[in-house]
């Protein structure tokens, strides 16, 4: 690995190091903090604390190597318990790459390995100089589609000694742009959400009620705002600098504010997609679109974001990477359909006797199949499709409550995996219900 790579994890050590000494010394004043003796002993202590720690990383480093072959990448580590890792490179889906801060600074990267048979990165080479990272991710997915080149070593050292690229993100450039995000569209977003807005209300009611005098308001303030800025922020880095492109197995995606990821999305591993539309994006035509993928996940969330926010012309386009064929002929008009609303091009929504359980929604509520996929929409103030191909179905369920027995209503629900997406046939007459579950289990024999 690069000898920097302790750098990347050191710096917690050593702001650890400063809490200690500030919490232990939490009654002096800051001169009688670094005055005196106190200020030698402190500084000598420090410094051997920080030298063990950086022996301790420096051994982590030197005992850390990694192995590529033509079948396998190895990686061991350890110093006094020793451990290996490996992965198949014929079962690698995709290699991501991740630039946490520090590594961003230092100009390192991390190579992470999805295979097909997890859901979360099984083998992690942290951290590599960044063009070395982009020029092994290309040999080992050239290798794992079966296309060794034949001077591989030769072309590794040739892409290790190259000057890494002034650009940050070389691969996307070479890729088609199929979406980006620009950063006054996110923020904006992100302000249009109910969520946002509730908590924004709810913290400025309780700073009010603070001012106003009101005591023991601060204990649920800072919780509140703690709790609100880190979702806050979690979303935002997720949209910062978004771009999706097409690849030669998919998509691949980037994003990131303080840290970068890199994604590549196999096209064959896409389970199921959802688009997404909470009610004030709707009046801008925004959507937000995400994926059920197997050998992916996301650090930020259970489903793979490959949308924070876009236009109908930017999901037309993913959609078209993610799901070439829908099933019918005139796909771009079955799509506007489906995340809208309409009984145009076969949609069969919820009969009216559903209006008294679903009143502002049964009109929306939905489904198509297709000679492929499996469209449903459903929701109120937030709207949602979700499209399901046949062959990724891994199980059904009948929802039927009381109320809608009694009005001879039922749903479907269907369960694919790589993620928590969903297709949801909502509120359908009964009867027609049944008949769709009748063809859709013929459709998995």
């Amino acid at each position: 690995m690069h000898p920097a790579s302790p750098f990347v994890h050191g710096w917690l050590a050593i702001i650890g190091l400063v809490y200690i000494y500030w919490q232990n010394t939490d009654e002096l004043s800051w001169a009688e903090r670094f005055s005196g003796d106190r200020l030698i002993w402190t500084v000598a202590g420090a410094g051997i604390a920080l030298l063990v720690v950086l022996i301790f990383y420096f051994l982590s480093w030197y005992f850390t190597r990694y192995k590529l072959t033509s079948t396998h990448v190895y990686v061991n580590s350890g110093m006094l318990f020793r451990s290996q890792k490996q992965a198949r490179i014929d079962k690698v889906q995709g290699i991501d790459i991740a630039q946490p801060l520090v590594a961003r600074l230092l100009g390192l990267a991390e190579l992470r390995f999805d295979v097909a048979d997890s859901s979360e990165s099984v083998l992690r080479l942290s951290f590599l100089r960044k063009a070395d990272a982009h020029a092994l991710r290309q040999v080992i997915l050239q290798r794992a589609r079966g296309g060794r080149p034949a001077h591989a070593p030769e072309a590794e050292q040739a892409a290790a000694d190259a000057p890494a690229p002034a650009d940050p993100q070389p691969a996307m450039q070479a890729s088609p742009l199929m979406a980006k995000v620009p950063i006054g569209r996110l923020i904006a977003s992100l302000f249009l959400q109910l969520p946002v807005i509730i908590g924004l209300l709810a913290c400025l009611s309780m700073l009010v009620l603070w001012i106003s005098g009101v005591e023991g308001i601060i204990a649920g303030l800072v919780p509140s705002v703690l709790a609100f800025g880190s979702w806050f922020y979690k979303q935002l880095n997720q949209g910062w600098n978004f771009t999706a492109s097409a690849s030669d197995t998919g998509m691949r995606i980037s994003y990131g504010l303080a840290d970068t990821r890199q994604h590549s999305i196999p096209s064959g591993r896409v389970q199921a997609i959802s688009v997404t539309a909470p009610f004030f994006w709707r009046m801008l035509g925004w959507y937000k679109v995400e994926v059920n993928v197997l050998g992916t996940k996301s650090d930020d969330a259970d489903n793979l974001q490959v949308l924070p926010v876009g236009d109908f012309e930017s999901v037309a386009r993913i959609m078209g990477i993610l799901l070439p064929d829908l099933g019918v002929e005139n796909q771009r008009e079955v799509l506007a359909t489906a995340v809208s609303t309409g009984s145009e091009h076969g949609f069969i929504g919820s009969p009216e006797r559903a209006k008294p359980l679903s009143p502002g929604a049964w009109k929306h509520q939905g489904f198509l199949a297709t000679g492929t996929t499996v469209i449903s929409r459903y929701g109120w103030l937030a709207r949602q499709a979700s499209f399901v191909p046949h062959n990724r179905v891994q199980g059904m369920s009948w929802i039927q409550g009381p109320w809608e027995r009694g009005r001879r209503l039922a749903g479907v629900r269907l369960h694919s995996a790589g993620g928590s997406i969903t297709g949801y046939v909502h509120q359908i007459d009964a009867d027609t219900a049944a008949e769709f579950i009748r063809a859709q289990t013929r459709r998995l024999v």
